[in-house]
């Protein structure tokens, strides 16, 4: 987990970019993750291997709630319903970079016995959404960004 801020002088608003990332802490997102969207300043928000609970419109609520938010990172495997909705163009706010990144639940054996079968998440690709003045440009990676 990591939270910072990059502080410059001047108003409260103008003190630089908020950070959350949360990456493989646990079930943190396994009861979703309503009470970021009381962070209005947050800029830049992370969420990797954190629990199975976060809601579809997710992201969509997050670009019209927080107003200074300009990039998401996302996992499907903490996706509630298996994957996120998009912002349509003109309701993005500020939003510029969205990344999905695509797992697949790899099974993993501790020992031979049947109750040591655990999966994991193994990461397959990510998607990178990312809008300009005039439109939205997708690309797939086979690379974890």
């Amino acid at each position: 987990m990591r939270i910072a801020q990059d502080t410059l002088k001047g108003p409260p608003w103008t003190y630089g970019e908020w950070t959350i990332e949360y990456e493989d802490c646990g079930e943190v997102t396994a009861k979703g993750v309503t009470s970021l969207m009381n962070c209005l300043a947050l800029e830049d928000l992370l969420l990797r291997h954190n629990g199975l609970g976060i809601d579809r419109n997710f992201i969509i609520r997050a670009a019209s709630g927080m107003p200074l938010l300009r990039k998401v990172a996302v996992d499907v495997c903490d996706a509630k319903d298996g994957d996120f909705d998009l912002p349509d163009f003109p309701d993005r706010n500020f939003l510029r970079i969205v990344k999905i990144a695509r797992c697949n639940l790899k099974r993993r054996t501790l020992g031979s016995t049947k109750s040591g079968t655990r999966t994991t998440p193994v990461h397959a690709e990510t998607l990178i959404l990312t809008w300009d003045s005039r439109k939205l440009s997708r690309t797939v990676i086979k690379e974890r960004l």
